[in-house]
């Protein structure tokens, strides 16, 4: 005879089966909740850190020390820091914003800076801007800031700010941090009518032309320098040879 179906197991085993499937949907419930709640964090933090690196004021510049020489800024060419008859000559194409570049400062910087101050070595700087609409305004302040004659100490404070969004009330106040609340007159018009645009757009151009695909990217006495090879006494030594002539 065959067994007589125990109607219980079916029904216990169908409870089970909804239980199951009611437990699955709670799981897709709160994962989609939990997703979306990420979701919001995610876009919320991103809001409040451009918000905070628009409106954070720069904490870091060095004071525009000496006397103001002022820079022309012709379409195409670099600007140019330092004594225009230095003996050995160091390009430098680099972005405000590239942390590459702020990294290259932070260990090169002072071995060119003291170069500059020995009258060994003219900087020709090539402000690219190809990361991000800061890199473009900081371009512009910068060639403001050769104009108005503190060029040097302007280039160093936006690279010890790198990681501010550079709107121009951050770009005026970095100056006034530099020169001690004594911007000259026009810097401030300068920079927010964005009036070296022209320039930055040549600058960008002439680095193409140069081959130039990546910064920071460094010639010193118009040879390419391997810049994951170097070192400051490497530098030094470069330097000291272009020097010597």
């Amino acid at each position: 005879m065959s067994p007589t179906p125990r109607s219980g197991s079916g029904q216990q085993r169908a409870q089970l089966e909804a239980e199951l499937q009611a437990r699955r949907r709670r799981e897709r419930r709160l994962l989609a909740i939990l997703a979306g709640v990420l979701v919001v964090l995610i876009v919320g933090g991103g809001i409040l850190l451009q918000a905070w690196r628009t409106s954070r004021a720069p904490s870091t510049a060095p004071s525009a020390a000496g006397t103001a020489t002022p820079v022309a800024i012709v379409n195409g060419q670099p600007i140019r820091l330092g004594k225009p008859d230095a003996p050995a000559k160091i390009t430098l194409y680099e972005d405000f914003h590239c942390p590459h570049c702020a990294d290259f400062e932070a260990e090169f910087g002072p071995t060119i800076s003291a170069a500059q101050d020995k009258g060994q070595a003219l900087v020709e700087l090539y402000p690219m801007s190809f990361i991000d609409a800061g890199s473009a305004t900081a371009a512009n302040a910068m060639a403001c800031a050769a104009e108005a004659g503190f060029g040097q100490a302007y280039y160093q404070g936006l690279f010890a700010n790198h990681t501010l969004q550079w709107s121009e009330d951050q770009l005026v106040a970095l100056a006034d941090k530099i020169t001690g609340n004594k911007t000259p007159a026009g810097f401030s018009d300068c920079v927010r009518k964005n009036t070296h645009r022209a320039w930055v757009q040549s600058i960008n151009d002439a680095a193409v032309a140069a081959g130039v695909n990546q910064t920071p990217t460094m010639f010193l006495g118009g040879k390419l320098v391997d810049i994951a090879g170097l070192t400051v006494d490497k530098l030094n030594a470069l330097i000291a040879a272009a020097a010597a002539g």
